[in-house]
């Protein structure tokens, strides 16, 4: 499956190799991941409605010291799969500059898009939660959406453009026509 990452969710951490003397504990046999949450003080917790979260494994073509370097390219992924009680979608290499991706990866903030309704059809029926995160009036939620699928939110309604190869991929808020 290939995945355009067009944003990613507000939580970081990493996993180091066990051995404590190889030398590459801390790059090659590490893994690193993200997922949606919520700023909580002066941390980001995690706050699961849905649990879920997308991993780098060291030795892949992922920098965890420049991470918005993966914004706006496409990987190869494995299938979004459910395991040890959430989502996990393994991000494997790069692929090429022409690849059409399948799916996008999004990660979407109340504060910037609005809140959704959970008990809603907020949601195109194309478009997979990978992660949701909330505490109170704040939320996070993670997508994998194809393009031109759409979300609802208490802002409006926020579609998908596509990456075209020149455009980069966003959610763009869909003003409604006006009927005369």
């Amino acid at each position: 499956m290939l995945v355009h990452i067009v944003s990613f969710g507000s939580n970081w951490w990493a996993r180091y190799g066990h051995d404590t003397e190889h030398r590459h504990r801390f790059s090659r046999h590490a893994c690193y991941y993200n997922s949606t949450g919520i700023l909580c003080g002066r941390k980001v917790r995690r706050h699961w409605m849905a649990p879920g979260l997308i991993r780098f494994n060291g030795a892949g073509d992922f920098n965890p010291h420049f991470p918005d370097r993966a914004l706006n390219q496409t990987f190869h992924c494995a299938e979004l799969t459910y395991v040890f009680g959430g989502n996990r979608l393994l991000f494997e290499r790069k692929a090429s500059r022409e690849s059409v991706p399948d799916c996008y990866l999004v990660a979407v903030q109340s504060s910037r898009f609005g809140c959704i309704d959970p008990q809603a059809d907020w949601k195109s029926p194309r478009s997979v939660v990978v992660a949701v995160s909330q505490l109170r009036d704040e939320q996070e939620v993670m997508l994998l959406m194809m393009a031109d699928d759409w979300i609802s939110t208490s802002s409006g309604i926020w579609r998908l453009s596509g990456f075209d190869g020149k455009a980069k991929a966003r959610l763009e808020f869909q003003v409604e026509e006006e009927t005369v």
